[in-house]
């Protein structure tokens, strides 16, 4: 059989078969260390049609690239949306780079920047936007958090602690606002339940209703930038 899939056997506790597909389409599936070739071959095969469908996900969804280097002609993904990049000396006194509702501008001496540039540009923006949105949905519940930090999280879009301090990863800067409030309510409804209970996904949807949607995005657009 043609192996269309990357293979990882894991060393210590698996003891079943999981499968990701990553931004770039690649299949991944991770294994007991021992688990049988013909098993994890059947395991393909019965996951084809969701292996297609999620690659056709991926095709719906913008795309930036790595930003390894911001140039004129470069886009830049915020609040969903793709943007261009136009050389600009207006960006100077903004760090660099600023943006100006239809485009990011960029300063001549930063061209050539990319990652850190864009990263400290996504942190004002997070540290602007989301704790205002902690305390627009904070109000329906009746709950207050204790802090809300902006976090480098890789791995998690936001996470609440067991004293109710808020944290989340500035990458949510890409997601669109419907997808940043979800976010922003699934942390906020850990004030009241500790837990993905029935009852915490009934606090969610209570205000968020297609929550499942949202989530979606962050589980096929959200996954590889800044990784």
């Amino acid at each position: 059989m043609n192996h269309t899939y990357k293979l990882i056997r894991s060393a210590a506790r698996r003891k079943t078969l999981s499968l990701t597909v990553k931004p770039d389409g690649e299949v991944v599936i991770r294994a007991p260390r021992h688990a049988p070739r013909g098993e994890i071959e059947d395991f393909f095969r019965r996951k084809r049609a969701w292996i297609e469908k999620k690659r056709a996900d991926l095709e719906n969804f913008p795309r930036t690239g790595r930003h390894d280097s911001l140039e004129a002609g470069s886009e830049v993904l915020f609040l969903g949306v793709s943007y261009p990049v136009v050389m600009s000396a207006a960006a100077d006194d903004n760090g660099g780079l600023s943006f100006d509702g239809e485009r990011f501008l960029l300063a001549p001496v930063a061209a050539g920047s990319g990652r850190e540039l864009l990263a400290s540009w996504y942190r004002r923006a997070a540290a602007s936007l989301l704790p205002a949105r902690v305390t627009h949905f904070e109000g329906f519940w009746g709950c207050r958090a204790r802090s809300v930090r902006i976090s480098e999280a890789r791995s998690r879009w936001g996470s609440c602690s067991a004293d109710n301090r808020l944290a989340f990863s500035w990458r949510l800067m890409i997601a669109p606002p419907a997808v940043i409030d979800y976010v922003v309510v699934h942390e906020l409804a850990h004030l009241r339940e500790k837990n993905h209970s029935p009852r915490f996904w009934d606090l969610v949807g209570e205000i968020c209703p297609d929550y499942r949607e949202r989530r979606r995005w962050l589980k096929t657009a959200g996954t590889g930038f800044f990784s």
